[in-house]
C-alpha cells in the first residue's frame, strides 16, 4: 500500500520507515481518532477477506458496543498456482523463532493424491503436508501446511478448528473421509524429528 502521499505525518500518525504500513494494534493509529484497516496496516495479511472482516469488525467496536478484536494469525491463506498451497496459523520458522525449536513439534507427510494417481502426465509428483504443534501436554496445532489439489478447498475448514483451539489429539481422532487430499492431515504421524521417511503407505 503507498501511504506516502496521504500526509499522515501532519496529523501525527506514524508509519514503519522500511515498508510505509501503519502499525496500529486493533487498527489504531498514533492518532487516536484515526484507524487503519486492509494492506496499509502493518505486519498483517494482505488479503481482501481480512480487510473487510477487520473493517467490520473494528465499525462494531467503535459504533456497536462490541468487544471482538481481528484474529490475524489464524487466517487461511493460498497460493493458486498449478499446484496449489495453503496454510494457516505460524510457518515452522515463525513457530521456532515465537517458541523455540525445543518447544515445538513439527508433523510432516507426502503422499499422492488420487487424481494424480490417474494422471500419466505428472511423472511422479507428492503432494505434501506439515502440522505443527507446541509440546505442551495437549499439544495445541500452531500451524497447518499442504501442497498439492484444491488446497483452499482443503484448508477452509481446517481453519475454522485452529480458530477454536486445535489440539493435535483432536485432529487425529477425526475420521478422515477416504479417499481424500483432506485425511491426510488427520491421519498424519510422522515426525520430522524421528528422521523417519514422510512418505504415506497404503491406498
Amino acid at each position: 500500500a503507498d501511504t506516502a502521499k496521504l500526509g499522515l505525518d501532519k496529523i501525527g500518525v506514524e508509519v514503519n520507515p522500511k515498508n510505509k504500513r501503519i502499525p496500529g494494534k486493533y487498527e489504531q493509529t498514533t492518532c487516536t481518532n484515526v484507524y487503519a484497516v486492509g494492506d496499509v496496516l502493518d505486519d498483517t495479511p494482505e488479503l481482501t477477506p481480512v480487510a473487510i472482516q477487520a473493517g467490520v469488525l473494528l465499525a462494531g467496536r467503535l459504533f456497536g458496543n462490541e468487544k471482538e478484536a481481528m484474529d490475524y494469525r489464524n487466517v487461511c491463506t493460498t497460493v493458486f498456482t498449478p499446484i496449489e498451497y495453503s496454510c494457516v496459523g505460524y510457518s515452522e520458522d515463525e513457530a521456532i523463532s515465537k517458541f523455540g525449536e525445543s518447544a515445538i513439534e513439527v508433523y510432516h507427510r507426502e503422499f499422492l493424491p488420487l487424481e494424480w494417481s490417474l494422471s500419466l502426465s505428472r511423472g511422479h509428483s507428492f503432494a505434501f503436508t506439515k502440522v505443527i504443534t507446541d509440546k505442551t501436554p495437549q499439544q495445541n496445532v500452531l500451524g497447518m501446511h499442504y501442497v498439492g489439489p484444491n488446497a483452499g478447498e482443503v484448508m477452509q475448514g481446517y481453519g475454522v478448528s485452529m480458530r477454536q483451539g486445535l489440539t493435535f489429539k483432536g485432529l487425529t481422532d477425526t475420521v478422515g473421509i477416504h479417499p481424500t487430499s483432506a485425511e491426510e492431515l488427520v491421519t498424519i504421524s510422522v515426525t520430522k524429528s524421528s528422521g523417519e521417511a514422510a512418505d504415506a503407505g497404503g491406498c
